[in-house]
């Protein structure tokens, strides 16, 4: 984000606390970290389908249904082996006062029960996705729901932020689910669908994305049930095993 935008974002009345301030340094020390700790915690990462794609002229939006405490790490792990994109995440901003480091790797807060801090958040997520490069993970949920949460819920800040934006953009829809499977440690699954753009002239509709959505965490427990097997996101040079 340049310092012109910068500033005319303080000017809405954005507090500067809610800002990212990614460095690379802070990637090269967390890259290590994650691998470590996601090898620790679960006995594997597995996404299902085919690898994501998007545009590379366009910034993309990463959207997800929200149902563990892990889920701003997967879509890291994604963007570190697949996307390799600037990444960004909005996060509450009563957590990201708890976990101030993340904001090196490029999450910003945001304050639900302050609709100008709100809006001031919306206009901050909007000016990061004038840069191509960017990929932005939201939560349309908004808050931790259980995985079978029917409907997933989403909310209209996402409807908000592409107006505030004004452009195209990437949407890239991605669902995921962990549990317990005879291991000691959980499993993950991620699954995405086709990328699509939304723009002024073309613009997104949330009520079908939650259905889409809906739809691919249905179809994403039948393939765990089956015992469909994926691309490790574990593995630094995953490789695709073809399911049964």
């Amino acid at each position: 984000m340049n310092l012109p935008a910068a500033a005319a974002v303080h000017a809405r009345g954005k507090p500067e606390t809610s800002m990212a301030r990614p460095a690379a340094w802070a990637h090269l020390l967390f890259r290590p970290y994650l691998d470590h700790l996601l090898r620790s915690s679960f006995h594997e990462v597995t996404l299902l389908g085919e690898p994501p794609r998007a545009d590379a002229n366009l910034p993309v939006v990463l959207v997800g249904n929200h149902a563990t405490w892990w889920d701003g790490f997967f879509p890291y792990l994604l963007n570190e082996r697949l996307l390799h994109r600037r990444f960004h995440i909005l996060m509450l901003e009563e957590q990201l006062a708890r976990f101030p480091f993340f904001r090196r790797l490029g999450a910003f807060g945001i304050s639900p029960g302050l609709p100008r801090s709100v809006l001031g958040t919306l206009r901050y997520a909007a000016s990061l996705l004038e840069r191509p490069g960017t990929l932005l993970v939201f939560f349309p949920q908004g808050e931790l729901l259980p995985f079978r949460t029917r409907p997933l819920g989403f909310r209209r800040g996402l409807d908000r932020l592409l107006e505030l934006h004004g452009g195209p953009v990437t949407i890239l829809p991605f669902v995921l689910r962990c549990e317990l499977q005879g291991e000691r440690r959980p499993h993950a699954w991620l699954m995405t669908a086709p990328a699509r753009t939304a723009s002024p002239e073309n613009p997104l509709d949330l009520p079908a994305l939650e259905r889409e959505m809906e739809g691919m965490l249905d179809r994403l427990e039948s393939e765990v049930m089956r015992g469909t097997r994926g691309m490790s996101l574990l593995e630094r040079r995953p490789a695709v095993e073809v399911a049964g």
